[in-house]
């Protein structure tokens, strides 16, 4: 279970509030957040699946957004899981939420939350670092999967035994910390509260491991990580010259913005600082690159579908709940619907595949998909893509009760090995 900050109050002049101005008083608290620093990575205005409006408070990469709600009777709730990120994010949010209710005449209810640490209430440093130890100890004695990594599309299929936020970690790894909490200290990518170098070093070294995808950005979610990046790493060296940072990777990082040809990144051109990188890199002993995306990816489409694709696509869902991956040429498509008969009735597997098979278009048969409840059919031949020609393999595939269509594009007709791969990688687990 991870270490969760909840927190109750009531601003002081709140009666009862209606949807929209529980809206307008935390589109204030956004502004507030987005003003408070640039430990706040974004302040995000969102809605539940009730349409209740929520504020989505993110800090750091390791850990979830902060979230804060304001009910119709007035009270404002915050939720926020701090772990992995560490004891230095708990201290910094538990902080910041004082000013916040300084500044917002908001007044906690101590009865009503709970500091699993016990510092927001005591100001215990020392328990609070004791506290985020234990977790870390008894989540090695757990075999907790991937130790801390969000995962959340995307399973990694780089080769370390233990993965981080912060690296792979060998084999004895957990049985060490298990032993000796202590000696996880530096699992934990903020451990101090301050915003000093170690800080953004390692929030960018969590986004280098498993967000970057190690190309010019594609979407403007991806330039603004990209100058996130950037901007994180240029802020450690400002603090600390002598920081230990990734050098060659920040070059890779300079590289995409100078290699940006859609204007998605907003890093100014410091041809000084590129140097010292550059000479920095030469001088880097070598290893292993750091970044979980130079591997393929296992990315979860929903209702128990994945496939696996390279680790530099762009992925986006579009509003038809269709699924796009794409890079270099190479794009994949997903789509799945729940399929009955005409009475009502779910067909097996083979049946829907040998009806959804109809949809198919000419083309060369591949290699089909047969695994416990699972059954698939596909071509491979060439299409004409917005006036060009280029190479699809269409396949369909079926299980429990869904039929899915998987579509792979490629520009060049030597790929229909990996085409063939990719449609090879469709599962399907209930």
């Amino acid at each position: 279970m991870p270490i969760t900050l909840s927190l109750t109050g009531r601003p002081a002049d709140a009666g009862r509030l209606t949807r929209r101005a529980a809206h307008e008083w935390l589109a204030k608290a956004a502004v507030w957040f987005e003003s408070a620093g640039d430990a706040v990575l974004a302040a995000d205005l969102a809605r539940d699946a009730h349409s209740n409006p929520a504020l989505l408070v993110t800090l750091h990469p390791a850990s979830p957004p902060a979230e804060l709600r304001l009910g119709g009777s007035g009270r404002v709730r915050v939720t926020a899981a701090t772990t992995p990120a560490g004891p230095g994010y708990h201290l910094f949010l538990c902080d910041l939420l004082r000013a916040f209710a300084a500044d917002f005449r908001l007044w906690w209810d101590p009865t009503a939350g709970h500091d699993p640490t016990g510092y927001f209430f005591d100001r215990d440093r020392a328990a609070c670092d004791r506290h985020f130890l234990r977790w870390l100890a008894g989540a090695c004695r757990e075999k907790t999967p991937l130790f801390g990594l969000r995962p959340g599309d995307v399973t990694f299929s780089h080769s370390g035994l233990v993965l981080t936020p912060l690296g792979p970690r060998p084999r004895e790894w957990p049985g060490r910390v298990a032993a000796d909490p202590a000696a996880g200290r530096d699992f934990f990518p903020w451990w101090d509260p301050e915003t000093d170098a170690a800080f953004y070093r390692n929030r960018a070294l969590c986004r280098l491991w498993a967000e970057f995808p190690w190309r010019p950005p594609l979407t403007e979610a991806e330039g603004e990580l990209t100058d996130q990046v950037a901007a994180d790493l240029a802020s450690a060296y400002k603090l600390d010259p002598a920081a230990e940072l990734p050098w060659r990777e920040w070059l890779e990082v300079l590289a995409a913005v100078e290699n940006d040809r859609d204007g998605l990144t907003v890093t100014p051109a410091d041809p000084e600082l590129r140097e010292a990188v550059a000479r920095r890199a030469q001088e880097a002993a070598a290893g292993d690159p750091v970044g979980y995306r130079r591997h393929p990816l296992r990315v979860r489409l929903g209702g128990g579908w994945s496939v696996k694709v390279p680790g530099d696509f762009a992925r986006e869902w579009g509003e038809d709940r269709t699924w796009t991956g794409w890079s270099g040429g190479r794009t994949v498509w997903f789509h799945a619907e729940g399929f009955t008969k005409p009475d009502g009735s779910v067909p097996g597997a083979a049946e829907a595949v040998a009806m959804a098979r109809r949809s198919l278009p000419d083309g060369e048969p591949v290699a089909g998909l047969v695994a416990d409840g699972l059954r698939g059919e596909a071509v491979w031949g060439g299409a004409e893509e917005d006036g060009r020609r280029a190479w699809r393999l269409s396949g369909v595939a079926a299980a429990d009760g869904q039929v899915a269509v998987l579509h792979v594009y490629a520009e060049d007709p030597a790929d229909q090995d990996w085409a063939v791969k990719t449609w090879r990688s469709l599962r399907h687990d209930p």
